[in-house]
């Protein structure tokens, strides 16, 4: 395939329940799984939990995408067959309006699974494409597609490759670290993408894939991250967020990357990562209040 005519395949589990990197799963043999299975579902499916999953999918995940300056892409929403009437349906809702999306409701499975059959199905090969990972209360920027193809034609002569947007936006929205952090981290889940002619994103640690590839890293396009008390990932100290490099967001920068690279979200997007949704007080009605 000419590098002209790269694919791009992007997933988003959504509330799927079935292998892959979550820790739920770790360590439990196959026929353990049946009461693992069972106690997602009752997690997952709470109401209060998909409502929010919801919001940020359509507002935030789906909402990067469907703004997307190149809009040749696939994106595979995986989800579970366990899900309840209502919830599928509106999920489906969601889903429908935008003409990237395939949306699949599966059985207890791996992720890597359920891609597979997706390829051998539309008769994509994987050596031909770049793939990318995307949870469902997380986006990418609207230059994002663009900006990966062209990382992509310039690797293309490697067999195998990873590309990563480092500079993140980790939003807290709850609990006693609730803030807007900068959060540059090569390889963080959030569009983390890469290229192989036989297995699938999710068969790397996304944390691993540089020291396994050659890789890019490009600090310029921004992602959003969200995370609330439901996340697989626990909520986490000052002290961590500290550790971990991250720092308070400045709302200046915050205001100059929402219109560079996020100009599609909404007032209920900017919402939900907590970033400011009233326009900047005019220097004169600051000046008159001083």
């Amino acid at each position: 395939m000419a590098r002209d005519e790269i694919k791009v395949l992007g997933i988003c589990r959504f509330s799927m329940i079935g292998r892959g990197d979550w820790k739920a799963y770790s360590g439990v043999p196959d026929d353990e799984l049946g009461p693992v299975y069972k106690a997602k579902a009752r997690e997952l499916f709470a109401p209060a939990r998909m409502e929010a999953r919801l919001a940020s999918f359509e507002h935030l995940t789906l909402a990067s995408l469907r703004n997307q300056s190149d809009p040749d892409f696939t994106l595979l929403v995986v989800s579970s067959d366990r899900m309840p009437a209502p919830y599928r349906r509106r999920l489906k809702e969601i889903c429908d309006p935008v003409p990237q999306v395939v949306l699949k409701f599966v059985p207890s499975m791996h992720v890597t699974e359920v891609v597979k059959a997706h390829v051998a199905e539309t008769k994509l090969a994987l050596a031909d494409c770049v793939q990318f990972r995307l949870d469902d209360d997380d986006c990418v920027a609207s230059g994002y597609i663009r900006q990966l193809k062209r990382h992509a034609r310039a690797l293309w002569g490697n067999r195998a490759f990873g590309i990563s947007f480092s500079r993140n936006y980790y939003c807290v929205t709850d609990g006693p670290t609730e803030g807007i952090y900068d959060w540059p981290c090569p390889f963080f889940s959030a569009g983390a993408a890469i290229r192989h002619p036989a297995k699938t994103v999710f068969e790397f640690g996304h944390f691993a894939i540089p020291s396994r590839f050659v890789s890019v890293v490009d600090p310029h396009v921004p992602n959003i991250v969200t995370h609330r008390g439901d996340n697989d990932t626990p909520r986490h100290s000052a002290q961590v967020l500290r550790r971990r490099g991250m720092k308070p967001a400045k709302e200046a920068r915050i205001r100059a990357d929402i219109d560079a690279h996020f100009a599609f979200l909404g007032r209920r997007g900017l919402a939900l990562c907590g970033f400011p949704t009233e326009a900047p007080p005019r220097r004169s009605a600051v000046a008159k209040a001083a």
